[in-house]
């Protein structure tokens, strides 16, 4: 493995001990016609069954396979976080490992990267899933999406992607939003193309998702809007003069902050109305939190462009989130604050107890951001072992 590979092909795994064989067949066949020099980095999420011990005796037999073992599972988003990081290609593929995406759509991702696209994503137009536990709440989930996030794909939890490898690197990813990476690329300037790819339905092994997601997905949507409007939103200042950053905070990205602040203060403004009765009460409410996000926002910002210089994790308070909160706060805090809420209102509209509830889900959100801007500081996933890596 001393060439250096033109293409990577990064597949996380978690117990695919029937799939991962005929995977790689399949793989090798399509690079082989591409004609790319080439690498297969199979990530193994702590596989309980023979999932590495099938990979291992492929590394020993094929050069361009790369195993990457974590000690513990640590969830498809680090997976493909590792895979991304040790891939050496300038173009990278990534796909899941249960057969269900066809190594025969990857020249055709690559055909429309390279009509300057930095990421294609696929498209499972006929998916071969079970229609209500799987198709229905993605078909939702990717309009809510599309419409939170401003990029309207309309399959972003399809693994057979291609990435441009000077743009995916620069995208942090953590926790689980692995379904959100074509939004988070937006932050890095990339530009997104979508192709309808071939979906099969699966043969061997057991899904890894289910109904049980939704509530996280929805959590996760919540905390993206804020993400995309802090991070997205970012003015390139060429003399970055204190009344410059004034002046793009409070004209260039005026209308897209107020949406942002209008759409979290919806539930101070229910709460004013619900509580007081009174409109003006719940307006300035809505002011006040609006006031507070825009110089929180402002205050973030600064904090991540100086943290990105100094190339050093943004506080003690982001140790904070990210440690004791498993690197998802709004997962913690979120459910926390929103059992407050409901505790309120059972208490007779308690509104210490309401208002609690609301700050302590606005809590999370902060955390959310700070978890985001420190993603390239702190690891989800831990590698034991690694196998056929002599050119990395």
């Amino acid at each position: 493995m001393d060439e250096r590979p033109m293409l990577s092909i990064v597949v996380p795994v978690y117990n695919e001990e029937e799939n991962v064989r005929p995977l790689f067949e399949k793989i090798q066949a399509v690079c082989e016609t591409i004609g790319d020099t080439y690498e297969v980095l199979f990530v193994d999420d702590g596989s309980s069954d023979a999932t590495f011990a099938v990979l291992s005796e492929l590394s020993k037999r094929v050069r361009q396979v790369v195993v990457i073992r974590f000690k513990e599972n640590a969830g498809q988003t680090a997976a493909m976080a590792a895979g991304f990081e040790f891939a050496r290609g300038e173009r990278i593929v990534s796909m899941d490992g249960d057969l269900q995406n066809d190594p025969i759509d990857v020249p055709k991702l690559l055909e429309k990267l390279d009509e300057g696209y930095d990421l294609v994503c696929g498209w499972r137009k006929e998916r071969q899933d079970k229609f209500l536990t799987r198709r229905v709440p993605s078909i939702v989930a990717n309009w809510i999406i599309g419409k939170v996030t401003g990029v309207p794909i309309h399959d972003n939890g399809c693994s057979l992607k291609a990435y441009r490898a000077s743009v995916i690197k620069q995208v942090p990813l953590y926790g689980e939003m692995h379904r959100f990476i074509p939004a988070m690329s937006t932050v890095a300037g990339a530009r997104i193309a979508e192709i309808v790819v071939t979906h099969h339905p699966r043969r061997f092994g057991q899904s890894k998702y289910g109904l049980g997601r939704v509530w996280r997905v929805a959590l996760d949507i919540i905390a993206f809007k804020l993400i995309i409007f802090v991070f997205a939103l970012r003015p390139e200042i060429q003399e970055p003069s204190r009344w410059q950053r004034l002046s793009n905070v409070l004209f260039r990205r005026k209308q897209k902050a107020l949406q942002a602040a209008s759409f979290l203060s919806l539930p101070f403004f229910v709460l004013g109305r619900v509580l007081f009765g009174s409109a003006n009460t719940a307006a300035l409410s809505c002011i006040s939190l609006a006031i507070a996000l825009l110089a929180l926002g402002w205050i973030t910002e600064n904090k991540i462009r100086q943290a990105n210089q100094e190339l050093s994790d943004l506080s003690k308070l982001a140790r904070f989130f990210i440690f004791r909160c498993n690197r998802r706060p709004i997962r913690f805090f979120g459910p926390v604050g929103i059992l407050l809420f409901i505790l309120g209102g059972v208490l007779s509209l308690n509104p210490i107890v309401m208002g609690i509830g609301i700050l302590v889900f606005c809590f999370g959100l902060f955390g959310e951001l700070i978890a985001f801007a420190n993603a390239k500081h702190v690891k989800d996933w831990t590698v034991e072992t690694l196998l056929n890596t002599d050119g990395l």
